[in-house]
């Protein structure tokens, strides 16, 4: 078993409780912050709005005295004492509606007859802001409040404050307020690291148990001590391991029952070990098997067969009542029977079951029930039966399938031992049949004896004939080297051939062998054998079918010494080309045609073929004169063939011209019956042949010879009907490429 490997872990769940948890400390602390600052910049705002307030509390009293007698000596002399006294204030500025303005400053206080809009606003309200104002163009707290003196509208009183102390103070909050962020986000960080790593040391630990689990160490278990979710996953990773367990056990007695049924010749022997086995795997109280069979009244019965029980569980193999207990009266209704019947599974609870099942089985102090069904040979033999007489329980998915696998070997075994009992008997029935068989061969000794004084005689004439027959063949080869040259003595040489290839000559020397040193002795072969009992009819038939072939040959013989006659009037030209290969000179292309179809000329008058010329002027070839010829030998004859087999004009034309410019070819071309497109790329293969007595060879020798100097052949046609072009293309001088 190979060890699995843990996979390494990118971004566990442990730090990712502690970023989250993290992340929503620092998401609450931002809020925090966000939600502080503006506040505090808000009271130090207030802050400085109730110190203008005060000063103009203060200063009230002077403007009302300036506003009643227009002595604005003690307005100044009051202002400057304020601004003196308190380095943050910046101005004071008391407005008239008419823009009348007293303005006192740090560094010096005026009179301005005309102020502008800005010191006089439309709306008689008092604000305060940060702002940028005309006589300073620097930022301060400006503070505008209106002043009216008994319901008069009088003017407005401005209070500019030094913004100083309140940039000093927000930039310390910033940098406070910067600091403690960065401390309780560092603090929260390692509280959220620690918190997550005791969170999931648990769950990494589970994951070890289970990766030891997954390796095959089934007796490691969790600690189930805590009492949340994690616990709770312990203990269900406990449950899965003692799960695992209990089918290792199943598996394993599964395993042992194959092994048993496997080496044992009867299931009888060897049923008692493995219903133990599977009896301990499954926890069960008792193991049985019943087998069906059928009483004397037609009615479905079952007896039990062998049973094994627990440590002190009773017996039920004795008991009287299970034995040819039909299944009508067992308490199982028609439907259970039937699921039974059709290879399905039944598991029932007490509670469950009928009172008809009830009462047979609370006798025996069942609680749960698991009936599998035995199928031989495609019939219900039996079953096998598991009770647990404890505590009613759900027979589990993986039980099932487990004790369903046994019946199922068992079933075969029991299919095997019947088969293997059937071919006993049917060897002893054999045994008796052939020496039955044998008594009447040897009544029949005596007639084969004389038979095979006959059929000496015959297998000599036949060794005879098969010699002729082998020099025949021979001859039919070097026939077919000339054979386009000798067109009417190959179609009587053809005849022969497929006369002597259709012999039933070689038949007599499989009998020969039969007959030598046959085993058991030739008396023995012919009459015991049921080879040699046929031979004497055999030989019989075949004597007057080799008379009547023999006949045949002759005449055709006969036939063909008047066609040799006609062969003189080309003998001449044949010696011409009758030379060793290989001889290469230089020769036209023209005269090379010419004397091919010379050498067809008698031929094609005969079939009544039209012949037409079409050469080009082309350049004299150096090469095997011979090759070319037999080449152009079988074009010429093929075409022959094709016109005679056709309905329509019987044209053969005759090409020579120059593909290439050192490139000559030959091409022959006929209207005859044409070739398939799905032969076209086969006509060149050894062996392939379209004509009845074809034998395949002359294209494919002719290829090879094109090959052997440097030349190609090729064939085209458009179909059946439609003639066909074949080309011949060699090279002007020998070593050229093709």
């Amino acid at each position: 078993m190979n060890t699995l490997e843990i996979s390494p872990i990118r971004l566990g769940i442990g730090l990712r409780i502690a970023l989250i948890s993290w992340i929503i400390a620092i998401g609450t602390l931002t809020i925090f912050v966000l939600v502080i600052i503006p506040q505090q910049k808000t009271v130090f705002l207030r802050s400085l709005e109730s110190k203008a307030n005060s000063v103009a509390v203060s200063l009230h009293d002077a403007i009302a005295g300036a506003a009643v007698n227009e002595d604005f000596a003690s307005l100044v002399s009051a202002s400057r004492t304020l601004i003196e006294g308190d380095p943050d204030l910046e101005f004071l500025i008391i407005v008239k509606n008419d823009g009348f303005a007293v303005v006192n400053r740090r560094e010096e206080w005026k009179i301005e007859q005309n102020m502008d809009g800005f010191w006089r606003a439309k709306t008689r309200q008092a604000s305060s802001a940060i702002a940028t104002v005309p006589i300073l163009n620097r930022p301060v707290f400006h503070h505008a409040q209106p002043f009216d003196y008994s319901g008069i509208e009088w003017g407005w009183f401005h209070v500019g404050l030094s913004i100083r102390n309140y940039n000093e103070s927000v930039k310390l909050l910033y940098h406070q307020t910067l600091w403690l962020s960065l401390s309780c986000a560092a603090i929260s960080l390692l509280i959220c690291l620690g918190y997550a790593h005791q969170l999931v040391k648990p769950i990494v630990r589970l994951r070890e148990i289970v990766h030891q689990i997954a390796n095959g160490n089934l007796n490691v278990r969790a600690d189930a001590v805590r009492r949340d979710e994690i616990g709770s996953l312990a203990e269900s990773v406990n449950i899965m391991t003692e799960g695992l367990l209990h089918r290792d056990s199943i598996l394993d007695s599964v395993r042992y029952a194959a092994e048993l049924f496997l080496h044992t010749s009867e299931w009888e022997t060897a049923i008692p070990d493995i219903l133990e086995k599977m009896g301990q795997a499954v926890d069960a109280c008792r193991v049985y098997i019943f087998q069906n069979h059928t009483n004397e009244a037609g009615q479905l019965c079952m007896s039990q067969q062998c049973e094994w029980v627990a440590e002190n569980i009773s017996s039920q193999l004795s008991n009287p009542e299970l034995q040819n207990l039909p299944y009508a009266d067992s308490g199982l209704d028609v439907q259970t029977i039937a699921l039974l019947s059709h290879n399905d599974t039944l598991s029932m609870t007490l509670s469950e079951m009928s009172d008809e099942t009830r009462a047979i089985v609370e006798p025996q102090g069942i609680c749960s029930i698991l009936f599998v069904p035995i199928i031989v040979e495609k019939r219900w033999w039996g079953y096998i039966g598991f009770d647990d007489c404890i505590h009613e329980r759900i027979w589990l998915e993986s039980e099932q399938d487990s004790v369903r696998a046994v019946a199922d070997m068992l079933g075969t075994t029991i299919a095997r031992q019947q088969a293997q009992q059937s071919l006993l008997e049917a060897k002893a029935t054999l045994e008796e049949r052939v020496e039955e068989r044998t008594r009447e061969l040897k009544d029949q000794v005596t007639a084969k004896e004389q038979a095979l004084s006959q059929l000496a005689e015959t297998q000599s004439t036949l060794l005879e004939m098969s010699r002729t027959a082998g020099m025949a063949e021979v001859a039919t080869g070097v026939l077919h080297n000339v054979g386009n040259v000798l067109n009417s003595v190959n179609v009587s040489s053809n005849l022969i051939r497929e006369k002597i290839r259709q012999s039933r000559i070689a038949n007599i020397e499989k009998v020969a062998e039969l007959l030598t040193n046959p085993e058991g002795g030739l008396s023995h072969f012919l009459t015991d054998d049921p080879r040699g009992k046929h031979i004497p009819t055999y030989l019989t038939s075949l004597s007057a079918a080799l008379q009547k072939e023999r006949q045949e040959i002759t005449d055709e013989v006969e036939s063909l010494h008047h066609k040799i006659d006609h062969i003189k009037e080309i003998v001449s030209m044949q010696q011409t080309y009758g030379r060793v290969f290989g001889v290469v000179e230089s020769v036209t292309p023209e005269s090379l045609m010419e004397d091919a179809l010379t050498l067809n000329a008698g031929a094609l008058v005969r079939h009544q073929i039209d012949v037409f010329r079409d050469y080009a002027a082309v350049p004299a070839v150096t090469v095997d004169k011979h090759t070319v010829i037999q080449i152009l030998l079988n074009f010429i004859n093929n075409a022959k063939y094709a016109c005679s087999e056709s309905n329509g004009p019987k044209e053969v034309t005759l090409r020579v011209f120059n593909p290439a410019p050192d490139r000559v070819a030959f091409q022959v071309q006929d209207t005859g019956v044409g070739i398939l497109p799905e032969n076209r790329e086969r006509i060149f293969q050894h062996g392939f042949t379209t004509r009845k007595k074809g034998h395949g060879f002359g294209l494919h020798s002719g290829a090879l010879a094109a090959r052997a100097i440097g030349g190609t052949l090729t064939a085209d046609s458009d179909g059946p009907g439609c003639g066909a072009t074949f080309t011949l293309e060699i090279p002007v001088h020998p070593g050229e490429n093709a």
